[in-house]
């Protein structure tokens, strides 16, 4: 009720909207230093904070209850700091571009590594979109055949190939020369460069759905160059590295994938462009650029981006194209 207070009044809603561009701008707070002394269960070294000096195990360490085995499990797959992940993840979705700016600071210990959250995302994706298939019916018991039925359905299945293959190479034969589209035929004499950018288009997609966080990865990593040109000199960071808008870059597409998978599960369209709007929301954090700016260096990336994937497409279909003639 508190918070419905100060959203009906103007002057309140300044206020809640100053505190949380405060909130904003403050780094991520650390878990304060312990002022205890304890000893190390692992090597008996004497020590006051949170972890061993010697062997760095921490001091928090307890007898294994549920609640600890089960971190335990999760800390095998990146996932046993729970606080760290939980963090990263709000930070990302509220302030996005604050937060990569502190993770590129230095303050790496405190949020979970872009790469790591980028295939976790992926594969969260992957289970909301497809779904769990838990086929656990039993095959059904089939009585054995007997030598004489064995014998009499390898003669009908032989004749049954010979003339599918008969009929499969008429089809080629006639398909080879035509380009259907929706079971029409809109051209009788197809062109060895349509049939190559037709199986560079198939090779392609059947990259991305075998390996769809590594595709993408790729091909974040590909049109980031012509970006760079544009976000290398910024008045929030003016000298940043390639290597280090590689990484921000990640962290942006996984701000991206969060209200992405937020969208999926609510089955509400609206959240997709909360993503992209987002997107846009983490560089103007990140960068500092104004907004027109901004808008303007998306625009020309995107330009040049669509450019370069035109040339890469044509690359690419005149390589299959010359293997295809081998």
């Amino acid at each position: 009720m508190k918070v419905l207070r100060y959203l009906v009044s103007g002057r309140k809603r300044k206020v809640l909207s100053r505190a949380f561009h405060i909130w904003q701008l403050r780094p991520a707070k650390i878990t304060p230093l312990s002022e205890t002394v304890d000893t190390c269960a692992s090597c008996g070294t004497e020590f006051q904070g949170n972890y061993c000096p010697r062997c760095g195990q921490s001091a928090s360490v307890r007898r294994f209850s549920l609640r600890k085995t089960i971190l335990l499990f999760l800390d095998e797959w990146g996932l046993g700091n729970r606080n760290l992940l939980f963090r990263c993840l709000r930070d990302l979705m509220l302030r996005p571009g604050y937060m990569i700016r502190d993770y590129l600071s230095g303050m790496q210990s405190a949020y979970f590594s872009p790469f790591k959250l980028f295939f976790l995302l992926t594969a969260i994706s992957l289970i909301v979109e497809q779904g769990l298939k838990l086929d656990i019916d039993a095959p059904k018991y089939q009585p054995a055949e007997t030598n004489t039925e064995v014998v009499e359905k390898a003669e009908e299945v032989g004749e049954a190939e010979t003339a599918e293959v008969l009929d499969k190479e008429v089809e080629e034969k006639d398909e080879s020369s035509q380009l259907t589209i929706n079971g029409k035929v809109v051209l009788n004499d197809v062109s060895p460069i349509l049939a190559a950018t037709d199986r560079f288009v198939r090779l392609m997609k059947a990259l991305m759905d075998k390996n769809p966080a590594l595709f993408a990865l790729l091909v974040l990593v590909l049109f980031s160059s012509p970006m760079f040109l544009f976000f290398r000199r910024s008045p929030n960071i003016p000298n940043l590295r390639f290597s280090e808008f590689i990484l921000a870059l990640v962290y942006t597409a996984d701000v991206f994938s969060i209200y992405s998978l937020v969208g999926d599960l609510l089955k509400l369209d609206f959240f997709y462009l909360i993503a992209l709007l987002m997107i846009f929301v983490a560089l103007k954090q990140l960068f500092g650029f104004k907004k027109r700016r901004l808008l303007l260096y998306m625009i020309l990336t995107s330009v040049i981006s669509g450019i370069l994937l035109i040339l890469l497409i044509a690359a690419g279909v005149f390589i299959v194209y010359l293997f295809s003639k081998k």
